[in-house]
């Protein structure tokens, strides 16, 4: 694949043609193509991270994953004898979704969080040539992600006694959704850019960068609302106007989609320095939190309250901590839907429901919250917690760690009037009792996942060869679990309320040895902070 774009690259930096038609576009190929270099440095150098589209590797391992689900399917599809029409609507959907979150992402990523836009905003660039360098990536991930989604059903298809054509016209199809869908991302950014205040655009991006997946959960939890609301009687009843409808539809949306991105070309550098800053100047109000007063009591002082308050304020802030919560998403929409779906009927019932899996879930959002943890686009701020005496440091990590339990428990405890009505007091306090010493365990455990001070380390962009081995086991154990609860402890009150003290007892024996265990991470990661400080002198007096 990396022949191919390079192939690809020549010729579209050699052509007259293509210089040709840049300029027509308004843009300059001379700047065009040094800005890609640029961009194409500073990701090798890993100071643009999150970017899919300019990681070889991490591009590459995303492109795998999507050839095994979509071999899978296709085995699946195959063997099941499905409809030609609808084997390929649903792999059109599937790749259409698929693109759109990981488009909308990277295009969030690319053009409300320009670091590298203050250094060139006083250049003389105009806008259309800044942004199309700056999504050329884009390109990168359909040449990947396209064929990984529609190369093997493509082929597939001809075993649905499919004609010797249909492969062409699957993969030409494919890559006309992931075209429509890049440009869609685009001119949405761009009537953002244009209409939101730079102050609010973070926010609104990352909304924006979340729509997908609210609209795939809002499907799930009203599957027939086109149904209730009755679509089709504010349809006319003929063919004839409904193609009329779809074509005038289309008219506005392509209108909408050329306008918006217009909009991107023309506003975007000039308003570049306000979204970096965007919300940065405002201050921050001291509020009085009892929460926080008695952290302080209860963990170790004011130290502990500055781990418990430092951590949920970077949560709030920290723009690729935040853009890795959108992949706990599906996880917490999972679980919503199964208290949903379980909530009316107890676990002590003798009946299977999702509740049952309701502790674990937030077991595994929290593993991928713990695995972000560490990293943060401020860690050149860390020199400042050289300036803390040693000491703090026990106080600070069990007020991470109190933080972290406080999150894990809250929508836990939310839920307690609600369970107390349905179910009765007993089962209520029994259940949540149980959920929340699931949890604590979960936590303890996951906690020796942050290594250092939080937000204070650099993310390379790869994944860590051992988390897969980690979710496959973690996948395993809660299978084990809930069966267990299912068929052994849920089946007597007292054995519900023993499990739970054990399991109370295992999360306070693990959370002190984990929380020994991130004060020396701490203070490990702050030595080596403290060498390379020397280092830097060293060389410079050589």
């Amino acid at each position: 694949m990396n022949a191919i774009w390079q192939a690809i690259d020549r010729f579209l930096r050699h052509s007259p043609r293509v210089r040709a038609a840049m300029k027509r576009l308004g843009i300059d190929p001379a700047h065009y193509w040094l800005l890609v270099d640029l961009f194409g440095t500073l990701s090798d150098r890993r100071e643009l991270p999150g970017h899919l589209g300019r990681i070889d590797m991490s591009l590459g391992k995303a492109s795998w994953w999507f050839y095994i689900l979509s071999g899978l399917m296709t085995f699946f599809f195959v063997l099941a004898g499905m409809e030609r029409a609808t084997y390929f609507g649903v792999f059109m959907l599937l790749s259409g979704f698929l693109l759109l979150t990981t488009l909308l992402s990277e295009t969030n990523n690319s053009l409300i969080n320009p670091v590298e836009g203050l250094v060139l905003a006083h250049q003389p660039i105009n806008g259309a040539t800044y942004t199309s360098a700056k999504l050329t990536h884009i390109a990168r991930i359909l040449l990947y992600l396209v064929p990984a989604l529609n190369l093997i059903p493509a082929f597939g298809g001809l075993l649905l006694s499919a004609p010797w054509y249909y492969p062409l016209l699957h993969l030409a199809v494919g890559f006309a959704v992931g075209i429509v869908m890049a440009l869609l991302c685009c001119a949405l950014f761009g009537w953002l850019i244009r209409f939101v205040p730079p102050a609010r655009l973070k926010s609104v991006g990352f909304a924006a960068e979340m729509s997908a997946w609210l609209l795939y959960v809002s499907m799930q939890f009203a599957p027939s609302l086109h149904v209730k609301l009755h679509v089709t009687r504010w349809l006319p009843a003929g063919a004839a106007p409904r193609l009329a409808i779809g074509l005038v539809c289309g008219v506005i949306s392509i209108a909408a989609m050329t306008l918006g991105l217009r909009a991107l070309s023309g506003d975007y550098l000039a308003r570049v320095s306000a979204i970096a800053h965007g919300g940065s100047g405002r201050k921050c109000r001291p509020r009085r939190s009892y929460l926080g007063a008695s952290v302080a009591r209860l963990c170790g002082g004011p130290s502990a309250r500055a781990g418990f308050d430092y951590v949920w304020r970077m949560m709030t802030r920290d723009w690729q901590f935040r853009r890795q919560m959108i992949n706990v998403l599906p996880i917490l929409a999972m679980a919503v839907a199964g208290a949903q779906q379980g909530v009316r009927i107890s676990p002590f019932s003798a009946k299977f429901t999702m509740m049952h899996v309701w502790p674990h879930a937030f077991g595994f959002a929290f593993l991928m919250i713990c695995t972000a943890l560490p990293y943060g686009l401020d860690r050149k701020g860390a020199w400042i917690f050289l300036l803390a005496p040693m000491g703090a440091f026990r106080g600070f990590a069990r007020g991470v760690f109190a933080r972290l339990l406080t999150l894990m428990l809250a929508p836990q405890a939310a839920l307690f009037p609600f369970l107390a009505w349905t179910w009765g007091l007993r089962d209520a306090v029994l259940f949540l009792a149980y959920s929340a010493a699931v949890s604590a365990v979960y936590l303890a455990l996951e906690l020796r996942l942050v290594e250092g001070v939080p937000f204070t380390r650099q993310s390379d962009g790869l994944q860590n060869p051992s988390m897969m081995g980690i979710l496959f086991a973690g996948g395993l154990a809660v299978g084990i679990a809930v069966a267990l609860q299912y068929f052994l402890i849920f089946r007597s009150v007292a054995l519900v309320a023993a499990v739970t003290a054990a399991l109370a007892a295992a999360a306070w024996l693990i959370a002190r040895s984990s929380l020994g265990s991130f004060e020396i991470s701490i203070r490990f990661h702050l030595g080596l902070l403290t060498n390379e400080t020397k280092g830097i002198y060293t060389e410079v007096n050589g």
